[in-house]
């Protein structure tokens, strides 16, 4: 039987579980525990039990990214109680996480006396699932920034929506994200006072030639005029511009591959990008997303406009928002095609992890919101058009069920692909599992890169490519990022050094030591920055920002290394998030927003544009859609 409409929400796509009859367990009656590593960090799970039952499973300590290991945290400690097994299922897309409670109460339960490969034994099967159809104006594939973006949209044009999303909860990468936004914003960068170094980048501008500069010829011209007469001013505070911004997008992003091809953002959607930046930031601030006053320059940005968020990730806020707005989200369901009728996309079929087949239909437009591919490295390397020698086994900073799975869809319906080869690494990586927020970071302008021969090699504040080639010629592709306690205060940096994702120290010199670099060198190539702080020009490497010097201690470490993170490839739309087949023309009732997408970032993103993209993008795409005749 297929469930219609008005019966969807009823349906529990997971399934209810029930566990094979087993032999009766013996335990030490009492309270155990352990811990065992996570996504970010260990997670403790405290396990009690009498003597011949499991009574409670609870995580009591973690650093796990909220929302994504709610369902986790929550679900499988019930289930392991309720089924007195370890055969537990975990979470899609918090795998890591899952498995850290399943191996912590593991050890708990050892400790306890209990056998644990006879839990393993234990089978948990499921009920048998029913298949689900219904109709929706809009469709969207994806739960992350851009696909909940579209949902607010799409509501506020009045339309029925459903997301549908493969992981167990929503939010994407954009979930795992730092929450950076880059917008030109007049009233908080009056804040920021201009530097020397930036003012000398302003006068940089003025002597580049528009015919190096293809189609945005006339947009060097605007900033041109813009500096002009910024220096006619009062030039204290900050300059900034939508049209500089486009320019950074140019210069951040054109690149020429492997092959000897160039590539270069897309005008028309850089210039819809930059204008709607600061409409779409105070427009997520009406769903309830606070904003920082502070303006900074994450890393990869090369202009101080950095917007970070001040309370609970972005997604959070628009999960709560959708919900009630009445938002229909399938979490545990796997879109598998596009459906094409007669030239036009009319709904997705997909399969929920319980099995069950879900037909869903779009009156309106289905909208394709499934993020990139970096978490799949051999798709990376099969369109790589970039990096030498890239691996098919690099770690990477994307949730899992980023994999690219939307880009496949769309092109079995006739979409044409744009600027597949090129992948960002993000260079300042956890050295071994990828992930990013396992050290410290500050703004862009105060970060110090050392290799382990205790010397700079980079202006750091650079483009990510440009960052990760230089970082990938290192001893044995490892930096370490140095930072003073100006930056450090507020970290727990105890808390990170035991679990070994830092390296603190109160003087330079023993800090060189932990490090096992040269101390002599280490301390001298410190001192040699602080000089180029004092004189704001970095005579090395021609930084062209700084912050303070790196002189209180004490002074930390955090070991770096590149990783897959964004690819700038995917779907190719128009400035209306219409999909495009090869010839150009638009795939009726096709929309995509989001990393899915190509043509914005060319070759390389700039820090803190993957947010204003899905934010900009995802909110047009929504309201067209739900529009759509």
């Amino acid at each position: 039987m297929r469930k219609t409409l008005s019966m969807i929400l009823a349906v529990v796509l997971v399934g209810c579980m029930f566990a094979a009859p087993a032999m009766a367990a013996t335990y030490t009656a009492g309270t155990y525990t352990a811990s065992a590593p996570g996504n970010n960090g260990p997670v403790e799970v405290t396990v009690t039990v009498s003597d011949s039952a499991i009574t409670a499973v609870e995580v009591t300590a973690h650093v796990e990214t909220a929302g994504l290991s709610d369902r986790p945290i929550a679900d499988i400690p019930a289930a392991i109680v309720e089924h007195q097994s370890l055969a537990i299922d975990a979470i899609s897309g918090a795998t890591y996480t899952s498995q850290a409670i399943l191996d912590a109460t593991a050890d708990a339960l050892t400790q306890a006396g209990g056998d644990v490969a006879a839990l393993l034994a234990v089978a948990v099967s499921q009920d048998p699932v029913e298949d689900v159809e219904a109709t929706y104006d809009v469709v969207i594939v994806g739960g992350g920034g851009a696909g909940l973006s579209a949902a607010l949209a799409a509501k506020e044009v009045g339309a029925s929506v459903v997301i549908v999303e493969k992981a167990g909860s929503l939010g994407g990468n954009s979930l795992l994200a730092g929450g950076a936004f880059n917008a030109c914003d007049p009233e908080r960068q009056a804040n920021v006072e201009m530097s020397d170094s930036l003012m000398a980048e302003l006068n940089h501008y003025l002597e580049l030639n528009e015919e190096d500069f293809g189609s945005f010829a006339g947009v060097l011209s605007t900033v041109k005029e813009q500096i002009n007469t910024y220096l006619a001013g009062d030039t204290s505070k900050l300059f900034d511009s939508p049209e500089l911004h486009m320019l950074h997008v140019y210069i951040g992003g054109k690149r020429t591959g492997l092959d000897g091809t160039v590539i270069e953002p897309d005008l028309a959607l850089t210039e819809v990008f930059a204008n709607n930046a600061m409409d779409s930031l105070n427009w997520a601030s009406s769903y309830g997303v606070e904003w920082r006053d502070q303006i900074s320059t994450v890393l990869g940005a090369m202009w101080p406009r950095t917007h970070g968020v001040a309370s609970e990730k972005i997604t959070v806020t628009f999960e709560r928002a959708a919900r009630e707005a009445g938002v229909d989200i399938m979490v545990d369901t796997r879109a598998n095609e596009i459906i094409l009728e007669d030239g036009r996309v009319v709904g997705i079929k997909a399969t929920t992890t319980a099995g069950a087949n879900v037909l869903l239909h779009a009156n309106k437009g289905v909208i394709l919101a499934t993020g990139g591919y970096a978490a799949n490295a051999p798709m990376v390397v099969q369109y790589n058009n970039y990096w030498e020698g890239l691996a098919d086994t690099m770690p990477s900073t994307n949730a899992p069920t980023i994999t690219g799975d939307g880009i496949v869809m769309a092109e079995a319906v006739g979409a044409e692909l744009k600027g597949m080869g090129y992948a960002q690494l993000m260079p300042s990586s956890h050295p071994v599992d990828g992930s990013l927020f396992s050290g410290i970071w500050g703004s862009a302008e105060t970060q110090v890169f050392v290799n382990k021969e205790g010397k700079r090699y980079v202006n750091e504040y650079s483009e990510r490519d440009v960052l990760s080639k230089a970082a990938l010629l290192q001893p044995d592709k490892l930096f370490f990022i140095i930072c003073d306690n100006k930056i450090a205060k507020n970290a727990d940096v105890a808390g990170m050094e035991a679990a070994g994702n830092v390296v603190s120290a109160d003087t330079l010199e023993e800090l060189a030591n932990k490090l096992g670099i040269p101390a002599d060198t280490f301390v001298a190539e410190i001192e040699r920055y602080n000089s180029f702080v004092d004189q704001q020009e970095d005579a090395d490497f021609g930084k062209a920002f700084f912050g303070e010097k790196i002189d209180e201690a004490p002074f930390v470490a955090t070991p770096r290394s590149p990783s897959l993170h964004h690819t700038m490839g995917g779907v190719a739309v128009d400035t209306q998030t219409r999909v495009l087949d090869a010839n150009g023309e638009v795939i009726p009732g096709f929309y995509a927003a989001g990393e899915v997408t190509g043509g914005l970032h060319a070759g390389n993103r700039l820090g803190g544009n993957a947010m204003t993209d899905f934010l900009v993008f995802g909110r047009i795409a929504g309201t067209n859609a739900a529009s759509a005749e």
